[in-house]
């Protein structure tokens, strides 16, 4: 049974979700902010004060963090965030991203998402990233924790700072993906183990198709996958961003599931895969089998129509809507995510699972507003 924690913020009341939420040894924290105001680097110190609270009210420790996303919104604020990471995660050495957005809920700089396994920090294997940024944020590029493992936030950029492919998205997503299979090799994975990956591409890299780039991660296990615009990943020169989770021997006793769109199938990935007890849901929007966006323009609509598939995916699976532990929802326009907010907390509130809301500049279709991945765990809902 999941355990939830709650600080009693208005935000986390105002969107229904918990700060942390644990289910058996894992522990997903919420997509945490500070009171705006200040340098963004005070306040990444001051949410990962309310992550480390968040893991101690929930049996864990920062120690045990496995993963950690930083979303910003300010370009200059890069190197700092970077910098201040690293203070506090180089002992830890989690898999970690860094990513750009136009704006965060509250007008808040920076978001932090962290994701925990209890007694961890012994008995981990972990790689390194040989790129200045991520020695300086104190990330690995992979770790594996029993079976699972959480691969960092991959660019084209080398050991010398520099990218490789300039300007080119496809040439990048083909070096990002070499590297991912080289990370999973690295701690005995294949690439046909994978259960989730995401992409985040900046705004003047959305035309570029990269699917077919990463086929040799999406073909073997057909994983979940969502594709994110951004603000920017890194560089100006970097195109694309890919991160993945994995568990050894996936391939023997996993479980996908498809709604029957045929953009799912044409691009090699699952609309839900169950590994064990978890189940992974893509990235999903309001779109139906035909192709037609449910509620168009109406964010809040989307949601309510979103989460129906999210919940058909889950149930799919075998398991209850109230096992979800963590959703993740991506907001076209300042303007919507009072109403995606209010779709979550009418669906989840009764749940509250561990929620992260942030701005994107874009999503696949104009009319789309809102798309939402999730996590669930057999059992976190008590039933």
């Amino acid at each position: 049974m999941g355990a939830h924690l709650r600080l009693g913020r208005l935000d986390e009341d105002r969107t229904g979700c918990c700060t942390a939420l644990q289910a058996g040894e894992r522990i997903f924290v919420s997509g945490l902010t500070a009171e705006p105001g200040g340098r963004s680097e005070v306040q990444f110190q001051r949410v990962v004060a309310r992550v480390e609270k968040a893991l101690g009210g929930c049996g864990g420790a920062l120690s045990d963090v496995v993963r950690t996303r930083v979303f910003y919104t300010r370009p200059q604020d890069r190197s700092l965030l970077c910098a201040a990471h690293g203070e506090v995660f180089r002992a830890i050495r989690p898999a970690a991203s860094l990513t750009e957005v136009p704006f965060l809920p509250g007008g808040a700089n920076v978001l932090v998402e962290a994701e925990a396994v209890r007694g961890s920090a012994k008995g981990r294997k972990a790689l390194d990233l040989d790129t200045p940024e991520a020695q300086e944020m104190g990330c690995a590029g992979a770790v594996r924790v029993g079976d699972d493992i959480w691969v960092a936030g991959i660019t084209a950029v080398g050991p010398d700072g520099a990218v490789i492919a300039p300007g080119d998205a496809v040439g990048q997503a083909r070096e990002v993906v070499g590297r991912i299979v080289s990370l999973l090799k690295g701690v005995g994975a294949r690439p046909e183990d994978v259960v989730g990956t995401r992409a985040f591409t900046p705004v003047a890299y959305v035309t570029a198709d990269t699917w077919r780039t990463r086929l040799p991660l999406m073909h073997p296990g057909h994983p979940t996958a969502a594709d994110i615009t951004v603000g920017a990943v890194g560089a100006r020169e970097a195109g694309i961003l890919i991160e993945a989770e994995a568990v050894v021997g996936a391939k023997e006793g996993r479980k996908n599931v498809n709604t029957g769109r045929p953009f799912e199938e044409e691009h090699h990935y699952s609309r839900a895969v169950r590994t064990g007890d978890v189940v992974t849901v893509a990235g999903t929007t309001s779109v139906q089998v035909e192709e037609s966006v449910a509620c168009p323009f109406d964010a809040y609509g989307q949601t309510l129509a979103t989460l129906k598939w999210i919940r058909w995916g889950v149930e799919q699976q075998g398991l209850s809507f109230q096992d979800v532990v963590r959703t993740r929802s991506y907001v076209v326009g300042e303007e919507n995510v009072e109403a995606v907010v209010r779709g979550l907390r009418e669906t989840l509130g009764e749940t509250g699972p561990a929620a992260t809301v942030v701005g994107v500049p874009a999503l696949g279709r104009p009319s789309i507003l809102v798309e939402i991945e999730a996590t669930a765990v057999r059992g976190a809902g008590g039933k």
